[in-house]
């Protein structure tokens, strides 16, 4: 049986990765171990880290011919957004075959679709099929990852203005809640933690998955809420990333003088809306999540 490890990254589709690897320095004080070009994957990207939370902001490539147009139609649909979630697997091959059981299609790095047994380092799920895309990779196949350094801290993140934590949860929408539970916990073998509903605004099932990974699965019951928007004009997938802050109030001090606008979400909680944040929800809170499995490992 396979076993999901460590988010691997959340990937952000944008427009100028330039503009946006500044915006990423200048806020989040990031660590950026890989910038460059991916023919493969027809994409410009960098990987960052913040604090436990890897970031893959990537552009399509500004190249003729360019052989994998995957990114470049995505930019062309959306527009800046995020594109999907990035988990290490120990086995994709195990993996491939539970969701080929599924009838769910896989894909490779450069877009062909593949059937197990494939031998593949990493493979992609359909966005149409999973609620957003989904990549399982195994790891030291890629960009060596800096947080299994024995010398790497998150203490820098602690330590900034934003009091970054950790990632609280990574948000998707979803048109119909049970069938995103339903492959989120008995599919890909997540935990169902919490479920709680914002009336007249959402409904949501939180779901611990991998070694560090909550996933707030949202059906949306206002077309007028953030949720409910994006829903509406981008259909079903990743939404936000909410960080763990020690210090709500020094985190919106700082974004405020950083001349961003934050907006308030319940009592523990401020977002900056896509307006604010090249097409993504990035949040910040001081909530702890009932039942949080992570909270008994630190």
């Amino acid at each position: 049986m396979f076993k999901i490890g460590k988010l691997f990254h959340l990937t952000h589709v944008v427009s100028d990765l330039d503009a946006v690897d500044k915006w990423y320095d200048e806020i989040f004080s990031v660590n950026r171990f890989y910038h460059g070009y991916e023919k493969l994957a027809g994409r410009d990207a960098s990987l960052i880290a913040i604090g436990e939370v890897i970031m893959e902001p990537m552009m399509p490539a500004r190249v003729e011919n360019l052989r994998n147009q995957s990114v470049k139609k995505f930019h062309d649909r959306f527009g800046q957004h995020f594109h999907s979630i990035a988990w290490y697997v120990d086995d994709v091959e195990d993996i491939s075959t539970r969701l080929d059981q599924e009838q769910l299609r896989l894909y490779n790095i450069v877009g062909t679709q593949v059937k197990p047994p494939h031998k593949m380092a990493a493979i992609w799920t359909h966005p149409k099929e999973t609620s957003g895309q989904l990549e399982f990779a195994l790891y030291g196949d890629f960009t060596k990852d800096p947080r299994f350094a024995p010398t790497w801290s998150n203490a820098p993140w602690r330590e900034h203005p934003l009091g970054i934590e950790g990632a609280s949860h990574i948000g998707v929408v979803v048109r119909d809640l049970t069938v995103a539970t339903r492959l989120y916990c008995q599919v890909l073998g997540g935990t169902l933690i919490h479920e709680e509903e914002i009336p007249g605004r959402k409904q949501s099932a939180f779901v611990a998955i991998g070694e560090d990974t909550v996933v707030e699965l949202i059906q949306s019951h206002s077309p007028a809420s953030l949720e409910g928007r994006d829903l509406e004009k981008n259909g079903e997938g990743i939404h936000s990333l909410i960080f763990k802050t020690k210090d709500l109030d020094r985190a919106r001090d700082f974004l405020q003088a950083k001349h961003l606008q934050p907006e308030p979400d319940g009592a523990d909680s401020i977002v900056l809306g896509p307006d604010e944040a090249f097409g993504m929800v990035v949040g910040f809170t001081r909530r702890t999540l009932p039942n949080d499995p992570r909270q008994s490992q630190s």
